[in-house]
C-alpha cells in the first residue's frame, strides 16, 4: 500500500487510473496463521497486478501520492515494490527476495514477480490434479504439507541437475557473444543493442535512447587496453556515487560526461599550473598546535609562547617550501586545513582541495595507488621522494549553480576514470535516472560472469540416456542423479538447434556453425559451453520460449516423474513472462501465434522474425530463473506464520524486526 494511503495505491497505466484493493492482507495478521499454497499464490497475484501494468517497452507507469501530497511517478520495479506499505510476511519475502536478485542483475524485479506467480500456478493445478504422485505417498489423499516439502527439495535438485545441464547443452549454442572475433574486443554496437533493451524497461520512452547512448559512451570511456572489463565494472559499481554528479533544473538532455573525476568540494586555495602536476594525499593538519587534545601546556611568559608560536609557523612555511621543491602542486586533504597553510600554500604556487569525502580520496587512491603522506616534519624532509602521482589537469568546474574541482589522469592508469553529469528538471526524477544507470552497470557486470559456473567438465558428446533417480527410505534424503538422454532423435541440442543472427533487419536462426555480423561487427555465433560469458540472445521472450522448448522435450523424455513435473511446471511457468510482453503491444502481436510461429521456425530449422526485439544478457535471464526456483522453495516449505511481539534473544544485531 502507498505510503499515506491506507487501503489502496493508484496506478496510471495508459493514462487510465487504476484501484487496487489491498485489504484481503488485512484478514492475515492474525497469528498463529496457516499457510498453504493458494494463500502464497493470491499474495503473490496482488503483487502481479501491479507490476504487469508497467512491464515490458509498452508498460505504464505507477502513481505514487505521498501523504505529504509528493508525487511519485515511476517504472523502476523495484522503486515500485519497496514503496509499498505490505502487511503479510509473504508479501515481504517475495519483495525481498525480488530485490536481492535486483541488487545482483541490477534489474528483472517485475519479471521475478511474474514467473513466481506463473510457476505458483503451475504448482496449484498440478497438486490440483488427481493423478500426482510423488515418491512416499499416493494421490490426493497425500498431505498438501508433504508434497509441498517435496516440491522444494525437487526445485533445488531441478536447477543444479536440469537446468544448468539445459542451458550449457541446448541453450548456447543459440548465445550470441559482446566480443569481436578477430580481436577477441567489445562489439560496440551489441553492448548499444544490450542497453537499449535494459533501459526499455526503465526509463520513459522519451529519454530512454539518450540515456542508453551516453552509458554506452561512457562505459567505453572507462576501459584500458590492460584491465579486464569485470574489474573495471566492479569499480565503476563500486564507486559510482563518486563517479558521477547530480544536476538540477536542467534538462535531462544537457547531462554529460567529463574526464577524470569531479571532487564535490570547491579549492580552498587555487594557483593555476599547466601541464602534468605533482599531488599528494593528506589525512591531517600541516600546521601543529602547541598542543594536543586534553593535553595541558605550560608556559613561563609571552615571550615563550611567542616564540612557540614562531617555531611551529617556521615549520609549516618550510614544509610548505619542501613540497614545492618536490614539484608538489595540488594537495588532497580529508581535513581542514588552518589559515596558516593555505597562506603559505599560495605562496608556494600549490593548489589545495580540503574537507574531501573519504569515499572520493579512497577513489583516487584506486585510481592512481597512491598512499596517504604522513605530516610529520621529519618524514617529509628526510625524503628523497615522496609519494605523489601525476595529474595532466586540475581545474575548478562549474556543473549547474555549484562549483567544483576536475582532476583528470594519464591514460597509461589501470582505469581510465571519467565523470557522468546526470541533469534533471526535480530531484526525483534525477535520482530515478542515477539508479538506473548505477542498475545498468551491475546489469553489465552479471553479462560478463558465465551463464552457468557449476557445469565445469560437462561431457557435451554424451546426450543419450535418461534422468534416473535412487530411492531411499526416506523422502527427504533422496538422491536424484541427471544423466543422459533416452533418445538422440527427439533431444540432442543440435537436433532443432537455431543461430541467432542479429541485423539491423531482423535475426535470422540457421544450423551452421561460424561468425555472425551484428551491425556490421563481426562477433562469435556461438560460445564454449563453459566459457561463455558475454553472452547474449534478443529480447521480446526469446530465452523463455526458448527454454520452454527444451524443457517440455526434456520432460517427455525423462523417466523419473518428479522432475518430468518440474520440468513442465518451470517450462509452462516461463510463457508468463513473453506473454505480459505482448499483452502491452497494440500491433498484431498476438502471443500465441508468435508462439506458435517460434517454435515451429525453430523445429523446422526456419528464419525467425524477431526485429526490434533488443538484446538481453543471458547470465541475467538465467539468474532470474535460479533466484525465482530458490524464492519458491523457501515459500511453499512454510506450514505456519507465528507473530511475535519483539525480537527474539538470539537475534544478531545486523538483523531487523522487519527480517524477523
Amino acid at each position: 500500500m502507498c505510503k499515506g494511503i491506507p487501503d489502496m495505491f493508484f496506478l496510471e497505466h495508459m493514462g487510465l487510473p487504476v484501484e487496487v484493493d489491498l485489504c484481503q492482507w488485512k484478514e492475515m495478521k492474525k497469528y498463529p496463521l496457516s499457510l498453504d499454497l493458494n494463500k502464497v499464490l493470491q499474495v503473490a497475484e496482488s503483487l502481479e497486478n501491479i507490476v504487469c501494468r508497467c512491464f515490458g517497452p509498452e508498460g505504464g507507469h505507477v502513481l505514487f501520492i505521498k501523504s505529504t501530497g509528493d508525487l511519485l511517478i515511476t517504472r523502476d520495479g523495484r522503486k515500485i515494490l519497496e514503496s509499498l506499505l505490505l502487511d503479510h510476511p509473504v508479501a515481504r519475502i517475495v519483495v525481498h527476495s525480488a530485490c536481492n536478485h535486483a541488487s545482483v542483475t541490477g534489474d528483472g524485479v517485475k519479471s521475478f514477480v511474474l514467473l513466481l506467480c506463473g510457476v505458483l500456478r503451475e504448482l496449484q493445478a498440478a497438486i490440483n490434479k488427481k493423478d500426482l504422485i510423488l515418491s512416499g505417498g499416493t494421490t490426493r489423499n497425500q498431505n498438501q504439507g508433504h508434497v509441498l516439502k517435496r516440491l522444494s527439495n525437487l526445485m533445488m535438485t531441478f536447477q543444479t541437475e536440469i537446468l544448468e545441464n539445459i542451458i550449457v547443452k541446448q541453450l548456447s549454442p543459440h548465445f550470441e557473444t559482446v566480443f569481436l572475433k578477430e580481436t577477441n574486443t567489445l562489439s560496440s554496437r551489441t553492448i548499444q543493442s544490450v542497453l537499449d533493451t535494459y533501459f526499455s524497461g526503465r526509463i520513459g520512452y522519451n529519454n530512454r535512447a539518450f540515456i542508453s547512448r551516453l552509458v554506452a559512451d561512457y562505459f567505453h570511456r572507462c576501459l584500458p587496453h590492460n584491465k579486464s572489463i569485470a574489474d573495471v565494472v566492479h569499480t565503476v559499481i563500486t564507486c559510482f556515487s563518486e563517479l558521477h554528479t547530480e544536476v538540477l533544473g536542467e534538462p535531462i538532455e544537457n547531462s554529460k560526461i567529463i574526464s577524470g573525476i569531479v571532487l564535490h568540494r570547491q579549492f580552498a586555495v587555487y594557483c593555476p599550473s599547466g601541464g602534468k602536476i605533482r599531488a599528494v594525499i593528506i589525512t591531517e593538519q600541516f600546521h601543529q598546535y602547541l598542543s594536543a587534545s586534553d593535553v595541558t601546556f605550560a608556559v613561563c611568559s609571552d615571550a615563550q609562547l611567542h616564540l612557540s608560536q614562531i617555531f611551529l609557523r617556521q615549520r609549516t612555511e618550510k614544509l610548505m617550501k619542501h613540497l614545492q621543491n618536490m614539484e608538489v602542486r595540488l594537495i588532497l586533504s580529508t581535513v581542514k586545513q588552518p589559515e596558516i597553510v593555505l597562506f603559505y600554500a599560495k605562496q608556494n604556487g600549490i593548489s589545495v582541495v580540503d574537507c574531501l569525502p573519504a569515499e572520493e580520496i579512497e577513489l583516487v587512491r584506486i585510481i592512481t595507488g597512491a598512499s596517504s603522506l604522513s605530516t610529520a616534519y621529519g618524514d617529509i624532509v628526510s625524503r628523497q621522494h615522496l609519494d605523489t602521482f601525476l595529474i595532466t589537469c586540475c581545474q575548478p568546474v562549474l556543473l549547474g549553480s555549484r562549483k567544483y574541482v576536475q582532476l583528470t589522469f594519464s591514460r597509461s592508469l589501470t582505469l581510465l576514470p571519467h565523470s557522468l553529469v546526470i541533469c534533471g528538471p526535480v530531484k526525483g526524477l534525477t535520482e530515478q535516472l542515477v539508479s538506473a544507470i548505477h542498475s545498468a552497470f551491475k546489469m553489465l557486470q552479471q553479462l560478463f560472469q558465465p551463464v552457468v559456473t557449476n557445469c565445469v567438465g560437462l561431457d557435451t558428446a554424451k546426450n543419450q540416456g535418461c534422468c534416473k533417480t535412487r530411492k531411499r527410505e526416506s523422502v527427504q534424503e533422496q538422491n536424484v542423479t541427471c544423466s543422459k538422454y533416452q533418445k538422440d532423435s527427439v533431444c540432442e541440442c543440435n537436433s532443432h538447434g537455431i543461430s541467432l543472427n542479429h541485423s539491423p533487419e531482423s535475426i535470422k536462426c540457421g544450423g551452421h556453425i561460424g561468425s555472425r555480423i551484428i551491425n556490421g561487427d563481426i562477433v562469435l555465433q556461438m560460445n564454449s559451453p563453459i566459457d561463455n560469458t558475454g553472452s547474449v540472445l534478443p529480447g521480446g521472450g526469446t530465452f523463455e520460449m526458448l527454454l520452454n522448448f527444451y524443457l517440455q522435450s526434456f520432460a517427455k523424455q525423462c523417466q523419473d516423474a518428479e522432475l518430468a513435473l518440474v520440468c513442465s511446471v518451470v517450462g509452462n511457468a516461463l510463457l508468463n513472462i513473453p506473454q505480459n510482453i505482448y499483452k502491452a503491444k497494440k500491433r498484431n502481436t498476438c502471443f500465441l501465434f508468435k508462439y506458435a510461429q517460434f517454435i515451429s521456425a525453430l523445429k523446422n530449422n526456419e528464419a525467425i522474425e524477431t526485429s526490434q526485439l533488443g538484446l538481453e544478457s543471458a547470465s541475467c535471464k538465467y539468474q532470474l530463473v535460479a533466484s525465482v526456483l530458490h524464492c519458491i522453495s523457501k515459500l511453499v516449505a512454510i506450514d505456519y506464520i507465528v507473530g511475535v511481539k519483539c525480537i527474539p534473544p538470539n537475534t544478531t544485531n545486523d538483523e531487523s524486526t522487519d527480517d524477523v
